[in-house]
């Protein structure tokens, strides 16, 4: 029963993202919406993935605000800075290897998102734990990072998420 109660909620947030990404509440909209929402979480579940979505995809509440509001000032932040850069003529792009300290692999990815969602740096790459970036930087600004000693401020809160 609970694992019916956790279906139909995720068909609900993704049937009201549906709703907002197609910018109407009409009746047809929602039909389509339950519909497309409900098929995709039981043929994920089915077919692609090897637990089920709840247990690979489960994120505390207060881990996911966490990251979104430091990921948000991040963006902010790195944006005004390659906006300096620029400016100033000190722009370098450089590939670096880096190797994350986590284990969960949703967090990892979420980390690789979080890096390409910021201006400046794409991941190209993801091989286990480690990701290849493309980062629009000069050469001191990774230093610590790529010496792998400590974790970065995203692993240190994806790391909670671990059970």
């Amino acid at each position: 029963m609970k694992k019916i109660i956790h279906t139909l909620v995720l068909v609900l947030i993704f049937t009201g993202i549906w709703l907002v990404l197609n910018e109407s509440l009409a009746v047809s909209q929602l039909l389509i919406g339950l519909f497309f929402s409900a098929v995709s979480i039981l043929f994920t579940n089915r077919y692609l993935l090897e637990d089920d979505y709840l247990d690979a995809y489960a994120i505390k509440p207060e881990v996911l605000l966490h990251y979104s509001l430091y990921l948000f000032i991040q963006i902010y932040q790195s944006g005004f800075a390659a906006i300096l850069k620029i400016i100033k003529g000190e722009d370098s792009v450089k590939i670096i290897t880096y190797e994350t300290c986590m284990s969960n692999e949703l967090g990892i990815c979420l980390l690789a998102n979080a890096i390409t969602l910021t201006p400046g740096t794409v991941t190209i790459d993801k091989n286990g734990h480690q990701l290849q970036i493309l980062a629009f930087q000069d050469e001191n600004t990774f230093t610590d990072i790529t010496e792998g000693k400590t974790c970065s401020p995203y692993e240190m809160i994806l790391r909670r998420m671990d059970p």
